[in-house]
């Protein structure tokens, strides 16, 4: 059981993190059952209805980190897509690569994580052959003493990969907030009879993309049939990414050793439920991207960057791992 965890931890901890996103956009920041799409106006105006407690008790456990990051974000935002033609295209794109970039070293530590666990996964195997056969509750405590010894002895904490993934969520749910936000308006009426669409503080009014696809818009809502054609290639492809990461995060690395061992039948089981709770996860993402344009744009952008990250962080493994086996002698 334990070697199964080990072996699937990326497939795990990408569930975990996914289903939390899921958790989190149909639960939590929301007011009368809808996301929280106030347009931006000051950074004070951000904490004053979780300084209220209006907002119930999902808000105020993840309002404070995200109003903290949000507004700046969405500043940068709106900073550089104005630079860029009042781009909204543009300042998503960049702001996701900036966010990203700057999120990288909570990645590294959970990378880093990854090759002691590996390092160890030898010494681990050994320790569950020693032990395979006995399953007296005596042997099974002497089994998880010697793993804990191991855990010791490499400075791995069993949980630490879970701890990183949530430093980095606030950071992503941020951005999500950013790019639902950044164009929302407000409708005043004056008199009694004139309405007035009120633009917030960081909008981006040239929506396009590359000047043809409209990205303000979603499958549902779009007019022009280019731009639901648009809406769902930009979903498919996100999807596929998807897919193409949750392979590439499973596969082990090349240099390290394989111990073929064969699965139980519950073992076998699991791991059918887990490819069906990451396939309807994949499918309900896509849902999602259709229901607003630019939210995809901005999960495919960080698909394509999180593909970049893990090739980069495959190799920063390979070659911290031979260095590390060579100076330690294993």
């Amino acid at each position: 059981m334990t070697n199964f965890f080990y072996r699937n931890r990326h497939k795990l901890i990408l569930v975990i993190f996914l289903a939390l996103i899921l958790f989190t956009l149909t639960s939590c920041r929301m007011d009368s059952g809808s996301w929280n799409n106030k347009p931006y106006t000051t950074y004070k105006a951000e904490w004053v209805d979780l300084w209220n407690g209006g907002s119930g008790f999902w808000n105020t456990l993840w309002g404070w980190p995200i109003n903290l990051i949000s507004y700046p974000i969405a500043w940068m935002c709106s900073g550089i897509g104005k630079g860029l033609g009042n781009s909204f295209f543009w300042g998503i794109f960049f702001t996701t690569l900036i966010v990203r970039t700057l999120a990288w070293p909570i990645y590294s530590k959970q990378n880093g994580m990854s090759l002691k666990m590996q390092l160890m996964q030898p010494e681990m195997a050994k320790v569950q052959r020693k032990y395979g056969n006995r399953k007296d509750p005596q042997s099974q405590r002497a089994m998880q003493m010697e793993m804990m010894k191991l855990y010791k002895k490499y400075k791995v904490n069993p949980l630490g990969c879970f701890g990183t993934m949530f430093l980095q969520f606030p950071i992503f749910m941020s951005m999500y907030e950013v790019v639902q936000r950044i164009n929302a308006t407000t409708t005043t009426v004056v008199d009694g009879a004139v309405n007035v669409t009120v633009a917030g503080k960081f909008a981006l009014l040239n929506t396009k993309v590359f000047g043809f696809f409209e990205l303000n818009t979603s499958f549902f809502e779009a007019t022009a049939v280019k731009d639901k054609i648009f809406a769902v290639v930009v979903a498919l492809i996100f999807g596929g990414l998807q897919i193409l990461q949750q392979k590439l995060s499973s596969r082990p690395p090349k240099y390290q050793k394989q111990h073929p061992n064969a699965n139980s039948a519950q073992q076998n089981q699991q791991q059918k439920q887990m490819k069906t709770m990451m396939l309807v996860m994949n499918i309900m993402f896509v849902f999602m991207c259709l229901n607003s344009t630019s939210l995809a744009i901005y999960w495919l952008i960080g698909a394509v960057y999180q593909i970049f990250q893990s090739f980069i962080g495959r190799k920063i493994n390979e070659y911290q791992y031979y260095k590390t086996q060579q100076k330690n002698n294993i």
